[in-house]
């Protein structure tokens, strides 16, 4: 076999080569995005179960799926419809901390969930008011640990990326109950977080740890 005929055929190799790990890549993709799927379907039967502690190992195990997938930090060459599932992910992980009463766990997944509320709603549509429920329970976490600085930097952000801040139900109440405390008004707070005000079941079992909290912070101060 002359040079150039042994050359065009290692060529053809390494090109059959090069496209069978891009099949295996593709494939390898593929079957974590429907195993990512298949534990987002199973967290939403969890929480309407109220199966909380089942849904720490499934999330988990769908983190670890969208770290392979490089999804966990969103960027430009991610398909949206895995950038739904990684964000969809983290609000559940979110909604299940709540449920467990761990603001800590409740924090990092906020935190986390920030870079995906940031794209824009005709890259990423927000397809249920979770965004809104967690940034309201945020809002809420910061105002019963003392942090009106956190709690008012939070707002400004909001209203300069453009969320409506009046029409907003659950942003809403941590602000009303926010000038409750600043007047005084106890019992006013107290109604609005154990009464029909409460925009979500959500917001009323995590009023339990931030007015813990807030006690805390108030005994600490006085």
């Amino acid at each position: 076999m002359s040079f150039h005929s042994r050359l065009a055929s290692l060529i053809e190799e390494t090109e059959s080569e090069s496209d069978k790990a891009d099949e295996f890549e593709y494939i390898r993709k593929m079957v974590a995005e429907q195993e990512v799927q298949s534990i987002v379907n199973q967290l939403h039967q969890h929480l309407a179960s109220h199966n909380y502690d089942a849904c720490q190992p499934l999330l988990s195990r769908a983190k670890h799926q969208l770290l392979q997938l490089q999804a966990l930090i969103p960027n430009e060459r991610i398909p949206a419809r895995v950038l739904k599932l990684a964000r969809d992910t983290l609000e559940l992980g979110a909604l299940v901390s709540i449920r467990l009463k761990d603001a800590e766990s409740f924090t990092r997944y906020f935190q986390q969930l920030q870079p995906f509320y940031s794209i824009p709603e005709q890259v990423l549509p927000r397809t249920s008011n979770n965004a809104s429920k967690i940034t309201g329970l945020y809002l809420l976490l910061l105002l019963s640990s003392g942090d009106y600085a956190g709690f008012h930097t939070q707002l400004e952000r909001l209203a300069m990326g453009g969320v409506k801040l009046e029409d907003d139900e659950c942003i809403q109440y941590p602000i009303r109950l926010e000038q409750a405390l600043m007047e005084g008004s106890y019992d006013r707070v107290w109604s609005r977080t154990m009464g029909e005000a409460v925009p979500s079941e959500e917001f009323k079992v995590f009023s339990e740890v931030c007015f813990t909290r807030y006690n805390q912070c108030s005994r600490r101060f006085h």
